[in-house]
């Protein structure tokens, strides 16, 4: 009698994985747009022949996935994972060939049908990371897992800081976790190495930091959120007035508001996202002198409806050309999240330093 099979769902608490494909694949969709408008689509083939991209696409999946196959090491793995979303990057910008009749390369809804693909792939990845804390036995086989640096010799801090961390939260009745605790604590770690990609990074992220510690970075951010609400206040307020013009009988409104009516969906639902983000645009500036964190993640939350509700529908229209408003939203999201981490980390700060009344002292000893 063969036994039953059993699958189980280890999850993988190295994010880096991940993330290096996903952020592999755009900056190769985004590097080969920007190339083969450069060079004006050249082609690579002659006598009939055109070796499209999507091509080379396959082969560098075919090698990632062999390499993630084939071979154990961490070093693999993160090179498999690169390699990989590069070629998914050349095998997806194709996606607008595949989908018209005549191979239509500039097919303008590709853009927004790439950007929801990598939307999608990100929110997944995210969700599963997420969605519940690991296991204790998912923490113990990815201290398993990073066990395999134990036989190659001296191991990196990070990643035995990383397996103690994972051991610390598996079973300690399991008769592998007290084991590998010890080994990974008698370990020797190897002293830390820099690539030549280091001082650059460091220099950006220093750079990154004596920006945003500065005294005026908040009142940018918030003032942009202050625009974009007064903006959409007169937008109503327009609205309104081309709505009561148009109950009134006059042409140049009623024209306004067919042409808007004929629009179709597409418009509609971008209008109904922009205005859901404006809304919470205005509440942020409302909350904004009461409570700052709370002003903060209505923005947050404004800049998200944005990114996934409306940008979709304006790549349709616009193409690839459109993204600057992605990259304008992700840079926005990026500071709001330092900022709501300044927040916290000032009210932690008032909390632990604030002098309790004695009558409360006393009640708590």
């Amino acid at each position: 009698m063969i036994p039953p099979i059993k699958v189980d769902v280890i999850r993988n608490d190295r994010p880096v994985l991940v993330d290096s494909f996903l952020i592999s694949a755009v900056l190769t969709v985004l590097a080969l747009r920007v190339y083969l408008a450069a060079a004006h689509y050249p082609q690579l083939g002659g006598n009939g022949l055109h070796i499209a991209h999507v091509l080379w696409g396959g082969l560098l999946m075919v090698v990632a996935i062999g390499m993630l196959l084939s071979l154990l090491t961490w070093t693999w793995q993160i090179t498999g994972a690169v390699i990989g979303g590069v070629g998914f990057g050349l095998f997806i910008d194709e996606l607008g060939k595949f989908l018209t009749s005549d191979n239509n390369y500039f097919f303008k809804p590709t853009a927004s049908l790439v950007y929801a693909i990598f939307i999608v792939l990100f929110l997944t990845a995210r969700e599963l990371r997420h969605f519940r804390k690991l296991t204790a036995r998912e923490n113990l086989v990815n201290a398993i897992e990073a066990s395999k640096q134990l036989a190659l010799g001296p191991i990196s801090n990070v990643i035995r800081n990383h397996a103690l961390a994972w051991l610390d939260a598996s079973d300690s009745s399991h008769p592998l976790t007290p084991f590998l605790h010890r080994q990974f604590e008698l370990a020797t770690a190897t002293p830390e190495r820099r690539s030549w990609l280091t001082a650059p990074v460091l220099a950006v992220r220093a750079r990154y930091a004596a920006i945003v510690h500065n005294h005026w970075f908040p009142r940018v951010i918030v003032s942009v959120f202050v625009l974009q609400a007064v903006g959409v206040v007169l937008s109503v307020v327009y609205s309104l007035v081309i709505a009561a013009g148009a109950a009134v009988g006059s042409a140049d409104a009623m024209n306004e508001l067919n042409e808007t009516l004929r629009a179709g969906p597409i418009l509609w639902t971008t209008l109904a996202g922009t205005l859901i983000s404006g809304v919470f645009t205005v509440i942020g500036v409302a909350r904004l002198p009461r409570s700052r964190h709370h002003s903060y993640r209505a923005f947050e939350t404004a800049v998200l409806i944005d990114l996934f509700l409306v940008q979709p529908f304006t790549l349709l229209d616009t193409g690839f050309a459109g993204l600057t408003q992605v990259f304008i939203d992700l840079a926005l999201v990026a500071s709001l999240r330092y900022l709501l981490s300044e927040e916290v980390a000032q009210h932690h700060h008032v909390d632990s330093w604030t002098p309790r009344p004695p009558a409360v002292e006393a009640a708590t000893m």
